[in-house]
């Protein structure tokens, strides 16, 4: 018999743009459990909380891998990582941006049923002033891109927002709760799904 005390179980996760950077950055030990001293030292660099949740992220893609999680990005996201300085580095994050994209489409469609055209055509789109209004409910939030893609989340029917942006995003959470969105990090969301772990072995 299924507990109700248990969280409701993730639909649709979306992945903040720095979490599709690190999953880039880290993909040797997130994706293939290699870790090197180059990527070991790396993650020193930027303190514990933010080694736990590589750790952490790692353990969430094997789960994603083996259960099928889907995940979600957005055009804004790849406009954030175009912004990368660094053309070599743009172009690698731009290629690994998109086809994460591609494989939200593709879920997209199936689970929509959609063949004929885009997904995107199919999305809940806010009109101009939804968005502001919704802007304004997260003006907590202090940068407007991060509003934005609280706001893609949103519009994907996302009901989890994972970021490791802890400063702007994360520290105002609670912002995004009336909204339907859960703000997590890798850490906090393992928490959140370790009820679930058992049942679904």
């Amino acid at each position: 018999m299924l507990d109700t005390k248990m969280p409701p179980f993730p639909k649709l996760i979306f992945l903040d743009t720095n979490i599709v950077q690190n999953l880039h950055i880290f993909w040797e030990f997130i994706l293939d459990n290699s870790l090197t001293p180059q990527l070991e030292s790396k993650m020193a660099s930027k303190g514990q909380r933010f080694v736990d949740d590589i750790h952490a992220l790692r353990h969430f893609m094997a789960l994603g891998q083996r259960y099928g999680w889907p995940m979600a990005v957005s055009p804004n996201t790849l406009t954030e990582l175009e912004a990368n300085s660094r053309a070599n580095v743009r172009a690698a994050l731009l290629s690994w941006g998109k086809s994460l994209e591609e494989h939200f489409v593709e879920h997209f469609d199936v689970t929509q049923g959609s063949a004929a055209e885009s997904s995107y055509s199919n999305l809940r789109h806010f009109t101009f002033i939804q968005r502001g209004r919704i802007c304004q409910m997260l003006e907590a939030m202090p940068h407007e891109g991060d509003r934005q893609l609280v706001i893609d989340a949103l519009e994907r029917g996302c009901d989890i927002f994972l970021t490791m942006d802890y400063r702007s995003i994360w520290s105002h959470r609670e912002a995004a709760t009336p909204l339907g969105v859960r703000i997590m990090t890798p850490v906090d969301i393992l928490d959140y799904i370790g009820p679930w772990i058992g049942l679904l072995r």
